[in-house]
């Protein structure tokens, strides 16, 4: 018989190297999908953390000793303190409420 006529057969070990085979190529497609979905997750919310949350701002620059609830409070808008901050936190994307003498802060418009 010619070579090119010859049905490949494999023996039990063989049958068993290309199930594993077979099981590792789709768990790396698997791996891989779930990956690449992630990746681009984690790129969408870097995404949505620059865009703008639609309140007009000012530049205020924190005095000596001077708090986020101080500088909340000076701005003298008719709302809660607490919401106050909270947006002065959200414009400046800060991670706490912890402010530093110098420091520019972006704060609602009075």
């Amino acid at each position: 018989m010619s070579a090119l006529n010859q049905e490949l057969r494999f023996t039990t070990r063989g049958r068993q190297a290309m199930r594993l085979l077979r099981t590792m190529v789709c768990a790396l497609v698997i791996v891989g999908g779930a990956f690449f979905v992630a990746t681009q997750s984690f790129s969408a919310a870097a995404g949505a953390e620059t865009e703008e949350i639609g309140i007009d701002a000012e530049a205020v620059v924190v005095g000596e000793g001077e708090s986020l609830w101080a500088v909340a409070v000076d701005l003298g808008i008719d709302r809660d303190t607490r919401d106050v901050v909270a947006d002065i936190v959200d414009i400046n994307h800060l991670s706490s409420p912890v402010v530093h003498p110098g420091q520019t802060l972006d704060v609602p418009k009075r």
